[in-house]
């Protein structure tokens, strides 16, 4: 038997799975089908990264002081001050966003600015929460709250104009029913999208100024890596109490909450005009 033929037969045949869950191979982890992971996880292990890095600094800048020392002692020592203020004020502006986002709601960066800031780490701290023992779901759940947190934080400068709902194919028909019973008649432009690529292709054809995405966390960070810099996102993930990509459910709570948001959004909006 090739191990083509032998992957295939170990993975379950009752579901088809997401692009992200390929290497899936049916093993299921109770704990996983309803993740509700602290914000804090996100910021400590981003903070563990900056730390790995700083850290890392002083041995790089060892490597390469007697090279620029041979050119000059004044530059050698101007180039370390540089380092040392750049380690400093990045540390300090980290605490800060995180002082920020945790205790006021608030993020002291621009929108762009802090997405290409988290976005740029999100893969970091994966690596880094794996090698501690704590997963990609848990890792991306605490992410995507820590995103939601962040965008919402812009509600003043968010446009919901023409807003996207992307659902996954896995819902249980219950949940969908139950999801489209409360968008129905807001105007709304729901989408089913069996991937990362009809998601990216309803995109393109709906051209939204606002997205909000229900689907695992997999899928979510996926796709706000893809497009959270050009189109602002909310994610709520899913709950998988049969595993991934089958009879899949949302947290309806956290979804009244943020079509609440969003219809808040669209009535100050159009008081405005």
């Amino acid at each position: 038997m090739s191990e083509t033929e032998q992957d295939n037969q170990e993975k379950p045949q009752d579901r088809k799975l997401g692009d992200q869950w390929t290497d899936w191979k049916g093993n299921f982890d109770a704990r996983e089908s309803e993740i509700n992971e602290n914000l804090s996880t996100f910021f400590l292990l981003a903070f563990g990264i900056i730390f790995i890095f700083l850290a890392l600094l002083p041995i790089v800048w060892y490597l390469i002081k007697p090279r620029i020392m041979q050119l000059s002692a004044s530059l050698s020592n101007l180039v370390e001050w540089v380092v040392i203020g750049f380690a400093l004020a990045g540390l300090a502006l980290f605490l800060l966003e995180a002082i920020s986002v945790l205790g006021f709601k608030k993020s002291i960066f621009p929108y762009r600015w802090r997405e290409k800031f988290i976005l740029f780490l999100l893969p970091k701290t994966i690596w880094l929460g794996i090698k501690l023992g704590i997963s990609r779901d848990r890792v991306g759940n605490s992410f995507i709250k820590v995103h939601n947190f962040i965008t919402k934080s812009f509600a003043g400068d968010l446009d919901t104009a023409r807003l996207l709902i992307l659902l996954p194919r896995c819902l249980k028909r219950e949940t969908r029913n139950q999801i489209m019973n409360r968008v129905n008649g807001n105007g709304f432009k729901v989408i089913t999208a069996g991937g990362g690529e009809q998601a990216r292709e309803a995109i393109r054809q709906y051209r939204p100024t606002f997205i909000l995405a229900l689907a695992c966390e997999r899928d979510l960070m996926s796709g706000i890596l893809d497009v959270a810099e050009k189109i602002p996102v909310l994610a709520i993930p899913n709950k998988r109490p049969e595993g991934p990509c089958k009879n899949t459910e949302v947290y309806l709570d956290e979804l009244d909450e943020t079509l609440r948001f969003i219809n808040d959004k669209r009535n100050k909006a159009a008081a405005r005009e």
